[in-house]
């Protein structure tokens, strides 16, 4: 019984920190937090948030049902953790796309970067030209997760997005995360490989490398020196071509 009262006390509290320090780092480290204590009193309470008139306590039940985990431990492996009562999460998130406060749309959208569900993609695809930055960034990540032609085309269209951030995830998503490899998905990728943001430049480029697209030699044979990014490395690697040795 002691146990029980002080694990609800513990999950009063952090949801306390979420809600009072909103969006600074006490609130998302109380929400990191709280996404490690999957728990039957821990689903309720996301429950209970979802249903409040306080968007702030909406958009935490989409924190928490995003990555809802409970910790084991093991002598062997030490402390692990496994995903927490998936499909219930995933229908909080579901009910969090048709929420009318675009902070709360967001809080959904970003968890279906971990937990997809076939259902929500219909909106996430509608979501791609909303007017908020934030919402296009979500969606462009999330999409990464979901490999049907639909998702590609709008994943295309995101990695043009005057966004840095949205343009940037896209690209990763088309380079890295989809293994489709068509001519538009390579045109896109060539195309943004000379972006004026590095991030969204070496994403392009480690995807065409690892659809080894010889275009790629030449691009590496100029950036290959002591001042280049992670993403040429790699792309020399994946390439493997031995102009690129010396």
């Amino acid at each position: 019984m002691k146990k029980t009262v002080v694990k609800q006390a513990s999950l009063k509290s952090l949801a306390a920190s979420a809600l009072q320090a909103w969006e600074s780092e006490t609130g998302w480290k109380a929400i990191r937090a709280l996404q490690m204590l999957g728990s039957p009193d821990n689903l309720a309470m996301a429950r209970r948030f979802a249903a409040s008139k306080n968007a702030h306590k909406r958009a935490l039940a989409m924190y928490i049902a995003s990555q809802l985990r409970r910790e084991r431990y093991s002598k062997v492996r030490g402390t692990q953790s496994d995903e927490y009562a998936v499909e219930e999460t995933q229908a909080l998130l579901l009910t969090g796309l048709k929420d009318p406060v675009t902070n709360v749309v967001t809080a959904a959208i970003s968890g279906f970067c971990h937990r997809p569900h076939p259902s929500a993609l219909p909106a996430l695809l509608a979501f791609a030209t909303h007017a908020d930055a934030d919402i296009r960034f979500q969606v462009a990540a999330a999409l990464a997760r979901y490999h049907e032609d639909a998702s590609v085309k709008a994943l295309l269209m995101l990695a043009t997005d005057p966004d840095d951030d949205t343009r940037d995830w896209a690209t990763f998503a088309l380079g890295s995360m989809h293994e489709a490899d068509t001519a538009e998905i390579r045109e896109r990728l060539w195309q943004n490989h000379g972006d004026s943001n590095d991030s969204v430049s070496g994403e392009a480029l480690a995807g065409l490398a690892s659809r080894k697209d010889e275009r790629v030699i030449a691009v590496l044979l100029e950036r290959l020196d002591e001042d280049c990014m992670v993403f040429e490395l790699e792309a020399a690697q994946m390439m493997a071509h031995p102009l690129l040795l010396a």
